[in-house]
């Protein structure tokens, strides 16, 4: 009687220990994605309108592609001005609702192709906008910079602006012809000590949890614009793509799914299925056809603390070394769930049919859970 009293108490603790572990993982600690716009409705229903020179400058296309089936191709010609406002541009919008206190992951994919024009000019290629007509975005990611703001011509540099002109990363030269993979973790607040950003660049920690404020008002909610949105004195047609946009809870949720592919077609035959964007008047100009404040002297990237970067070196202004968690930590959360879960009520079946006590089984090891504040 002894004996199957001990085993039936060693069977409960198996069975609440596997249960415990399994509901308390983090892929069940309220992983969630809250939105995409990945295009995989084959148009831009997904957003809530675009600021376009019409259908041709949007365009949901087939290939090339990082993910699914669909991207987003955009194309912009100097004189592409839909908002009568400063600079050239084709942009998508969508009110994701950045608000005072939200941490949230956003991750997507940009694509440059190989024959994309190097300009000395700014390039912002996303940015969460705030409400006011005008000053530069708090948050934008930034291709090329003038002489005037960099000291020297800058066309390959990647740059990423918070605060409207902090330059905490910047990454150099830009490899066009292949996908690149952005995730950003950030907390939107007016205060810098609650407010931070923390960057992965192709699958790498390059930018680790830094506080910094990214709202300019407690007050504001931030709206997210992608697209392509450039110096008014850029002459040459552009045409990039971007794939794959979400908006999730955890690290994991906002991975991109699998190595990127082969950048495919070229520009020239990138195909259409015919799907126009929303028209630039569908739902609210956040700008009220009035100057954003993005202008050159602002758009543009101020000077970084260290200088140009020297040409042809790949340098990462806040490289973390030897930092690459992201496939350990999607791991973790999608997997070490389950497999605890699943460790227990084998241990709990296996104590219903023995006599004694069973070994102590030793869970899984999970990854660290890197990069959280």
């Amino acid at each position: 009687m002894a004996s199957d009293t001990h085993r039936s108490r060693w069977a409960r603790a198996g069975l609440v220990l596997g249960l415990g572990l399994g509901l308390l993982s983090p892929s069940r600690a309220g992983a969630e994605v809250l939105w995409r716009g990945d295009f995989e409705t084959g148009d831009t229903s997904q957003w809530d309108s675009a600021q376009s020179m019409g259908p041709d400058r949007l365009r949901v296309v087939t290939s090339p592609v990082r993910q699914g089936t669909y991207a987003l191709r955009v194309e912009v010609r100097q004189g592409d001005d839909p908002i009568n406002a400063s600079g050239n541009r084709n942009e998508l919008v969508k009110h994701d609702n950045a608000a005072e206190g939200r941490e949230l992951y956003y991750g997507w994919s940009t694509l440059w192709p190989s024959d994309y024009p190097l300009t000395p000019t700014w390039q912002v290629f996303t940015q969460w906008h705030h409400p006011g007509n005008s000053g530069a975005p708090p948050v934008r990611f930034v291709l090329g910079c003038s002489a005037g703001d960099c000291g020297a011509p800058l066309t390959d540099q990647l740059f990423f602006i918070v605060n409207g002109g902090d330059n905490v990363w910047t990454h150099r030269p830009l490899t066009r012809g292949q996908w690149h993979d952005f995730i950003l973790h950030i907390k939107w607040s007016a205060d810098p000590a609650s407010g931070f950003v923390e960057l992965w660049y192709d699958g790498e920690v390059v930018l680790p949890l830094t506080h910094v404020r990214t709202l300019f008002s407690s007050t504001d909610v931030n709206y997210l614009k992608l697209g392509l949105y450039r110096d008014a004195a850029t002459q040459p047609t552009a045409v990039l793509y971007h794939d794959g946009m979400v908006q999730a809870t955890t690290l994991a949720e906002a991975q991109p799914a699998g190595p990127p592919p082969d950048a495919g077609v070229s520009d020239a035959t990138a195909p259409f299925d015919g799907a126009a964007p929303p028209g630039s008047d569908a739902g609210p100009r956040p700008d009220a056809g009035a100057p954003d404040g993005e202008a050159a002297p602002d758009g543009g990237p101020p000077p970084t603390r260290d200088g140009p970067a020297a040409d042809g070196e790949g340098t990462d202004s806040a490289d973390v070394d030897g930092v690459t968690g992201c496939a350990c930590r999607a791991a973790g959360g999608a997997t070490a769930g389950p497999l605890l879960l699943l460790a227990g009520l084998l241990l709990w079946s296996a104590l219903r049919g023995r006599r004694a006590p069973p070994a102590v089984l030793t869970p899984p090891p999970g990854c660290a859970r890197r990069g959280r504040g």
